[in-house]
């Protein structure tokens, strides 16, 4: 695969994560400490935002591993291989979002 493939994939697993985790749940409760006050009280925007930091916080948390690894090993740098290594901290960090989503669609 290609870089831009790869990070394609690793967005995709952040956008999933971040409407489908249950600490969606827990970003929604703690809402009245992160959203502004001007904001309108929509529930849907209150989702909207909730998803897109829950997704960002995944994409940010994702690349750690990968950013140590790059300083661990310089010869990484040029390589894929720390693209997958960020698409597997992606990975595991949307398993419970995942499994929320099969669940989901069996019920």
């Amino acid at each position: 695969m290609e870089r831009h493939q790869i990070f394609a994939l690793i967005l995709g697993l952040s956008v999933v994560n971040g409407m489908f985790s249950p600490y969606l749940d827990l970003t929604i409760a703690l809402a009245p400490i992160w959203v502004p006050s001007w904001l309108p009280d929509n529930p849907s925007l209150l989702f909207y935002f909730a998803s897109l930091l829950t997704a960002t916080t995944t994409l940010l948390l994702s690349g750690v591993p990968a950013g140590l690894a790059e300083g661990a090993v310089p010869s990484l740098r040029n390589s894929n291989t720390s693209l997958w290594i960020w698409a597997g901290g992606a990975l595991v960090l949307t398993i419970p979002g995942i499994l929320r989503l099969v669940y989901l669609i069996a019920a």
